[in-house]
């Protein structure tokens, strides 16, 4: 087990891919560690000066503001009580789309093992504006619209909410190679929904520790986009967002995430599905994009090509 501080493996992303099942399948094993908060990004703005914004209901933050682990002791901390036997775990989904974010994880961790999970473009992106929407994240109601700001460069430092670049999975993953080698696994979204046994054996392999068996649901979608298009709805989770900010260890427990969860889910409803015209044009925007992971991966992609 390394001395270092910082944690020993972390799951970059993609956001929107099923990083929440991953990490729901890790934390059952007595090997691996996550503290409450799943996604610090402390790496984030490490090494990173720009001014990313995040939008916070109707208004726009800075993010250094928003996120509360982005001082190195902060960080840090919230490894201190992780069992010295086990693996310690950061599962921060935007550490994938930053370019200064390998870097900044190898200047402290260069032996690190880094995860990543892929799910096709066009349908990330959608999820992950139905997501922004019901957080109080996106402004915007329409995601063509919102897709056009991403094309005409207005979201170049908001974070999670730069769709259309998000998804070109090729150059986000090019430091993350150069810099990890083979400490790189990628894993696809469509095998952790169909396969997840096989998914999670690779995981527990390359992560080097031992296998186990998977409870029956674990193929299961975890949290799932929904569309909270009621009012009252969006404010309950406002609210609940920010004071999950101040006081993030009791959210994440069972006693209250559950039921919050559930209630979440009863106001909510399954978002409307992609227009077909949408979904064309975004597939065939990604086109080459997935042309050029297949490449850089060594291997095809045949159910990404539609």
């Amino acid at each position: 087990m390394s001395k270092s501080p910082f944690p020993d493996f972390y799951i970059i992303g993609a956001a929107k891919a099923g990083t929440t099942s991953l990490v729901d399948m890790l934390r059952a094993h007595e090997q691996a560690w996550f503290p409450h908060e799943k996604e610090p990004h402390h790496f984030f703005l490490r090494d990173d000066s720009r001014a990313w914004t995040l939008r916070d209901g109707s208004r726009e933050k800075p993010l250094a503001s928003l996120l509360p682990y982005g001082s190195e002791s902060a960080y840090l901390g919230l490894y201190r009580d992780a069992p010295e036997e086990a693996l310690r775990g950061d599962a921060s989904t935007q550490y994938l789309v930053n370019d200064t974010t390998a870097k900044s994880i190898h200047a402290q961790r260069p032996d690190a093992k880094i995860v990543v999970v892929l799910r096709h473009p066009t349908d990330r992106a959608y999820s992950a504006w139905v997501h922004a929407r019901s957080r109080g994240e996106d402004a915007l109601a329409s995601f063509d619209e919102a897709i056009g700001e991403c094309e005409n460069g207005l979201r170049d430092t908001a974070f999670a909410t730069n769709y259309l670049a998000e998804g070109d999975y090729a150059r986000h993953l090019k430091p993350y190679q150069d810099l990890f080698g083979d400490n790189l696994l990628v894993i696809l979204f469509e095998d952790l929904i169909q396969k997840p046994q096989a998914v999670y054996d690779r995981l527990t392999t390359f992560l080097g520790i031992e296998q186990r068996s998977l409870p029956d649901n674990s193929a299961s979608h975890k949290n799932a986009s929904i569309e909270l298009a009621n009012p009252v709805a969006r404010a309950f989770r406002m609210t609940a967002k920010r004071l999950r900010r101040m006081a993030p260890g009791i959210f994440e427990l069972p006693l209250f995430r559950k039921p919050y969860e559930a209630l979440l889910a009863k106001m909510g409803r399954k978002p409307e599905k992609l227009s077909p015209e949408m979904r064309k044009r975004l597939d065939a925007y990604y086109t080459p994009h997935i042309a050029k992971l297949e490449a850089s991966l060594g291997s095809d992609l045949p159910g990404w090509h539609r």
